[in-house]
Parts: C-alpha cells; structure tokens; sequence
C-alpha cells in the first residue's frame, strides 16, 4: 500500500514535463538528438549482426553497449606520483512497446554496468573532485529499470521505476566531454551534499517533462531519498522503498533560443536552464551544536536539520558554427552554477565552465577539443568547526577552503566505433587544505562502441 501512495503521489506531483527526446520532430531541447542533425554517427564494432539489429529494432528492441577505459598518472605534487586505471563497460536495452503490444508512446528500458579499477584521487591525489569520471561503484551492477509514457502529441512524457535525477536535472551532453568527474555527470558537489541519485546509481521515482510553450520546458522528478539504497552489497537490487529517511523533488525549466529547424543547421543555439532541488531528510550542522554553540567546544551533539536545498544555473551557448556543418560542429562556451545552505552543506558554492569545439582541425569533424575547469568553495561553517578543533583539541587537520581543477583534452575518433581521448588536468589546492601541492595528471581515456 506504502508503494501504492507514493507513486499515486509521484505521478500527480510530476506532470510538468517535456516532449520524448526520441522523437524526430523539433522539440525544446533537441540541438543534440541525433535524428534531426546526424552527429550520432557512431557505428557498433560488432556490426549489424548479419541483420538481426536491423531485425530486432524493427520489432521495437535496440541494444548499446559501450566499453571506457582511463589511465590517468600524477606526475608532480598530490601525495606522492603514481598512475592508476579503471574502466566501466555499460550497456543498455529498449523495448518499444508500440511494436511489441500496440501501446502507443511506451516503451521499457533497463541498463547496467560492469566497472573495476582504482581511484587516483584518494590513493595518489588526496583531491575532492575525482579525476576520472567513470570510478565508482566497480562491480557489475543494475541501473536502470523503467517504464517510459507520451502523451498528448509527444509534448508530455513520464518516466517511472528505477531513475538517476542526475540522468534528467543539472545535467548536459555538453558535459560528457570531459574527463574529471567535476564537470563529467553533473556537477560533483550536488551529490557530495546530498543524496542525489547519478549515473551508476538509481533509485524508485517518477520523473516527467513538458513542452510548455516554443523553446521552452520543464522538468519535475520525485525519487525515493534513501542514501542506503544504492549500497554496494545489493548490486543495484535493493527495490525496497524506505521512506523514512526523506523524499529528493528536483524542479528545472530550461530556455533554448534558437533550436536549429533545418539540416544542416543556420542558427547558433544555446540552452539556458534553472534548478531546484530539495531533499526531505535529517541533516548535520557543520559547526553549531543542539544549542547554537560550537560542537566542537561544547562536546554536544551537532544541530540537527530537516530537509536541505540547493539551486543551480546553467548556460551553454555556441558562439561559432563551421560553415555547412551539421548542427554541433563549431565553438560552444558553457557555465554552471550551483549554491546550496552553509551550515548543513560542504560546498555551498560551486561554479564550472568552459568551451568545447567539435571539428577544429580539417577533415576531423567528429573530433572535439574541451577546455574546461571547475571551482569548489568548503563551507565557512565546517572551517570554523576545525579551526575550534585547531584550537581546542590541537588537531592538525588543515582548515578547508576550496578545490580548483583544469581539465584539457583532446578526443579523437579513430573509427565510428573507437576513440582515444589525451587528457592533462591541474589540481589546485587538493582537498581544500593548504597541506598538499598542487597536482599536474596526464594520462588517456579509451572508448570503444559495440
């Protein structure tokens, strides 16, 4: 009956939505889809299968699979010099419905993932924001299992069962480009603070998004905000619905001037977007105790707070199309906001941003060049906290102000099915402390299509 409610809830709490991003037609938010400008070019290593691709999608099952591979070494300051590597190998399948029992607009989806290696960040570094973008969660591991509804001509479509909020809110394909997990995903201080469900991690919602008007739409999520769930024991299979540690509702609407209706593209689009998000769980102070002193002095328990927030900007706008291009080759500049409480939060201000170009050099259209970087200021709070610990206890524990990382690379697509991404990033002031030199990191990312 619990599960009953709260989808009852969900589903009526998340109506604001927007059109499928499968769909041919122009919508709001498709500079990138495939079908209107063929950047997805990308053909699978294991070919057609004799046929039975063509055959399977025509009876409404597709099939991806991807393999993405990071050697990534420290080559001067951190906590001492060394290389590591992980990768993640996904994959992920689609039943359209409309072809398999005639429901019209449905579909089904499931993913998963089969990750391994280590994190240079923690064993090398000592940094906060994660180098590598695919480390976390190396096992083999279910994501996503949902089920996905249009309605009303395309313009409303609602997804429900196992959801990533990272996958739909402050998110951008924009940000796939780079390597460091900082700007790769979502901005990494949202889900440092809170429960925020991202890529590989999923958790039972409903998320739903609306064409509201030309250009512009919105996005309502609603998601199950146990910080347990995504608990490595349980390889993505823990569906029970503990609601008692809070409820995540993320809000976005998003402007996208310009939206390219022909093929190739004329116009110079961008995407400017506003989030919301607010957690309903128990939260900790970073400096006060239950009585509003410092915790660190009085020895008490730390204040307790429920429910927590934060909000986030987006903009990305291309600045430079190459003449005769496709909708994406050309000059784009980006920035991201993100501002959360001080005292419950670690990182109450966070910004990121940069320029990516895809088909700089001649003749290599597919390839893309991201210049990027991203800052994260510590909680004047939690500082205080351990300066009283300084103070009081003689920790020498620094005191925590900000991170800083560059990220530059190269992405070069060596066949439809391959490439090989060169990486350097510099991190300044790992970990926020003061205690650790700045870090120099090169290395490559390898990918491959199946």
């Amino acid at each position: 009956m619990k599960k009953l409610i709260f989808f009852v809830l969900v589903s009526l709490c998340a109506l604001p939505a927007y059109a499928d991003n499968n769909d041919a037609s122009i919508t709001a938010d498709q500079y990138f889809t495939p079908e209107l400008c063929p950047i997805s070019h990308v053909k699978p290593l294991t070919g057609n299968w004799e046929g039975t691709r063509t055959e399977l999608a025509r009876k409404g099952v597709t099939f991806e699979s991807s393999y993405v591979m990071d050697f990534l070494a420290n080559t001067t300051g951190g906590k001492m010099l060394g290389g590591r590597y992980d990768h993640s190998m996904g994959w992920d399948v689609n039943f359209d419905l409309e072809k398999f029992a005639k429901l019209e607009g449905t579909q089904f989806h499931i993913s998963g993932l089969w990750r391994a290696g280590r994190n240079l960040s923690s064993a090398v570094i000592g940094n906060a924001f994660v180098v590598s973008s695919i480390y976390g969660t190396e096992q083999f591991r279910l994501i996503d299992l949902y089920l996905e509804k249009t309605f009303l001509n395309k313009k409303i479509n609602i997804r429900i069962g196992r959801l990533s909020a990272g996958d739909d809110f402050a998110s951008s394909p924009i940000y796939w480009n780079f390597v460091t997990n900082a700007i790769d995903g979502n901005p990494i201080t949202i889900p440092i603070n809170v429960f925020f469900p991202c890529y590989p991690a999923a958790t039972w919602g409903v998320r739903a998004k609306c064409d509201i008007m030309k250009n512009v739409y919105t996005t309502t999520g609603l998601y199950n905000g146990d910080p347990g769930v995504p608990r490595l024991d349980m390889y993505g299979l823990d569906f029970s619905l503990r609601l008692k540690r809070g409820l995540l509702f993320a809000q976005e609407i998003a402007y996208t001037p310009n939206a390219p209706t022909t093929c190739p593209a004329t116009t110079l689009p961008g995407h400017y977007k506003a989030g919301f998000y607010y957690h309903g769980g128990t939260f900790f102070d970073q400096f006060s105790d239950v009585n509003g002193a410092s915790a660190v002095v009085t020895g008490l328990p730390s204040k307790k707070h429920v429910g927590n927030y934060g909000v986030y900007l987006h903009a990305d706008q291309m600045l430079y199309r190459e003449k005769g291009s496709y909708c994406d080759e050309g000059l784009t500049s980006f920035v991201v906001v993100a501002l959360a409480p001080e005292d419950i939060n670690q990182f109450p201000f966070f910004i990121d941003g940069g320029f990516v170009y895809k088909g700089l050099v001649p003749t290599r259209n597919h390839d893309i060049l991201s210049v990027g970087f991203a800052y994260g200021k510590y909680s004047s709070d939690l500082a205080h906290s351990e300066r009283d610990n300084r103070e009081i206890n003689g920790s020498t524990d620094p005191i925590q102000s900000y991170e800083l990382i560059f990220d530059f690379s190269y992405k070069v697509e060596i066949t439809p099915w391959m490439f090989l991404q060169p990486d350097a990033q510099y991190i300044v002031n790992p970990s926020g402390g003061h205690n650790i030199d700045n870090a120099f990191v090169i290395g490559t990312r390898f990918g491959l299509n199946f």
